[in-house]
């Protein structure tokens, strides 16, 4: 009978101190610091993967150098313009708004209206970045407040809410309001491929060194491995990597910029400096043309029949017009 109730003390023991544990556990799992800390640590944005992305139409970003808007018409994101409405990137709008969908608040700081201008999250503030739908209804504010000790981090405060949290990620990047970082500047298609022949014909002389003037077609064959050739000028082998590499300029070239309300005649696209006529596989063609001189080592350009007019770097210009000289095969001694 001893040994028994010696037992029954040891298990009603057990049974005491597993309580107590599992007590404690949950005292630390739903206790107000740890809810504060789980819900510090929740998305900014509540639910914007599942409820909003989808319904933002257009994008408004506001900070100390001024305000940009981005506007998503049908399938297409826009840079509206006062003649008309210029593309804008579409990845690059896709990577923002993956961002918003990652960031998260990393501690809450206060939810004292007095303190909101210490942090920079005062109803005055300039940066912030507005979400709305198709209608121009709100769909969220976020106000972007002084960056954290250390950096790296910013201090912010949603439109509707008291609260100034720490994020986890900064929002400078993308506080950028010059329409060219947010511009689709690509002068081809997307879809531009299987480039056959390239005529360039081109008065543009970028250095002493270079030639006046450059006149010549290169096709790819149709014999097996495909190689360019030079039409109607026999001289000289073509290096296919060096005129692959020139196709590649050609299909990714881009503008630093648009020219916004530059005639063809002011930038001298009425009379191009440069043409080059690009055919593909599937039989489209499009002719660049290259116009006058843009300042800091730009110049203009457009597509033959394009709606826009752009300012290409005169590296990436170098990179598309070339001498034949530059795209033959070296002879062996100067290699």
């Amino acid at each position: 009978m001893e040994v028994l109730s010696f037992q029954r003390k040891v298990l009603i023991l057990g049974i005491c101190i597993a309580v107590l544990a599992a007590a404690y556990v949950l005292g630390l799992v739903f206790s107000p610091a740890r809810v504060g800390q789980r819900e510090a640590e929740a998305p900014l944005l509540a639910g914007f993967d599942r409820l909003l992305r989808d319904r933002v139409a257009e994008i408004r970003i506001s900070s100390e150098e001024g305000s940009l808007r981005l506007q998503k018409q049908q399938d297409a994101w826009v840079l509206p313009g006062s003649d008309r409405n210029y593309p804008a990137s579409a990845s690059l709008i896709g990577t923002f708004l993956d961002f918003l969908s990652d960031v998260a608040r990393a501690r809450v700081v206060t939810d004292n209206p007095d303190a909101w201008k210490e942090f920079e999250v005062h109803s005055e503030a300039l940066s912030r970045i507005q979400l709305l739908d198709a209608s121009g209804g709100e769909l969220s504010e976020i106000i972007i407040g002084k960056t954290a000790a250390g950096g790296g981090v910013n201090y912010l405060r949603l439109g509707d809410s008291n609260e100034v949290v720490l994020s986890n990620r900064s929002f400078d990047y993308y506080l950028n309001v010059e329409e060219k970082f947010w511009a689709h500047l690509r002068i081809f298609p997307e879809d531009l491929e299987g480039i056959m022949r390239i005529s360039v014909d081109s008065s543009l002389q970028f250095d002493p060194q270079s030639p006046a003037s450059i006149q010549y077609t290169l096709v790819l064959s149709s014999e097996q491995p495909a190689v360019w050739k030079l039409v109607d000028r026999p001289e000289g082998e073509l290096d296919n990597g060096k005129v692959d590499l020139l196709a590649s300029n050609l299909a990714n070239l881009e503008g630093t910029e648009f020219a916004y309300g530059v005639s063809p005649a002011e930038s001298g696209l009425t009379d191009p400096s440069a043409r080059i006529l690009i055919s593909t596989v599937d039989n489209r063609d499009y002719r660049l043309l290259v116009g006058e001189e843009a300042g800091d080592d730009q110049y203009y350009a457009t597509l033959d029949n394009g709606t826009f007019i752009y300012k290409v770097s005169e590296w990436r210009l170098k990179g598309v017009i070339k001498g034949i000289e530059e795209l033959r095969v070296e002879n062996a001694g100067e290699q």
